[in-house]
């Protein structure tokens, strides 16, 4: 049998002797006992009590820090101060505004008045009088954190130029008052307030004239006044 089919790694000419070529040898992966140290060392120092200590501080600051920058997005601001209006109480119809159609306009037009996140949770409380609450969670991402912070607004309807309009007359965020979206918020549900009632009798102008909160809804209070119609030509009996 040929010696050559036995060795691979042999090579063989005429002119030269055969020569064995060796495959390096395999080397076990390096070390790097420098990061092995400090890995040995932080692990120990977060065990220690100074790793256990400065490590909540840490996550303190940085909640610290999400919290201003979510308060430097919506806006702070500590005035709120009621709208005096003089309404009529008397009128010839009342229409009800009942909880559901009022948390479903207010919670639209928090979603459209600017806030940093999604507007969840929103619950509407009305008191006898002339105030209702809103309250709700803004969820949204700061740095790739999700935070959930809770608002709470006090609104107060009134009477303008014949037409329903609400004012807010405080808003906080976690219990900081804020009010970099109540004037969007006041533009766009007032814009929609604007509209007459549908489904009433035709032939009348109608004109708010009092509103007031209780419990189970809000209630505006309106004037009918007959439109007068034109005079038509008689016509000439012939």
């Amino acid at each position: 049998m040929d010696d050559r089919a036995k060795t691979p790694n042999t090579t063989a000419t005429p002119d030269t002797p055969a020569t064995t070529r060796h495959l390096p040898p395999k080397h076990p992966p390096a070390h790097h006992p420098r990061f092995e140290r400090q890995i040995r060392w932080l692990r120990a120092w977060l065990r220690s009590r100074a790793g256990r200590i400065t490590i909540p501080l840490v996550a303190l600051l940085i909640g610290i820090l999400l919290g201003v920058v979510v308060l430097l997005l919506i806006g702070i601001s500590g005035d709120g101060r009621r709208v005096v209006t003089t309404t009529v109480g008397s009128g010839d119809l009342i229409v009800e505004a009942n909880k559901t159609y009022l948390t479903a306009i207010v919670s639209q037009n928090l979603r459209s008045a600017g806030m940093p996140g999604t507007i969840e949770n929103v619950v509407v409380t009305l008191s006898q009088g002339d105030q209702f609450t809103v309250d709700g969670d803004d969820a949204f991402s700061v740095l790739g954190i999700g935070v959930s912070k809770h608002f709470s607004l006090v609104v107060q309807p009134y009477i303008h130029a014949c037409s329903l309009q609400v004012h807010v007359v405080s808003a906080n965020l976690s219990g900081i008052p804020v009010t970099g979206f109540v004037q969007s918020f006041e533009s766009n549900i007032n814009a929609q307030l604007q509209e007459k009632p549908g489904g009433l009798p035709t032939g009348f102008q109608y004109c708010a004239t009092g509103v007031r909160t209780q419990p189970d809804g809000l209630f505006v209070t309106y004037s009918a006044t007959p439109v007068a119609l034109r005079d038509t030509p008689s016509t000439p009996v012939s």
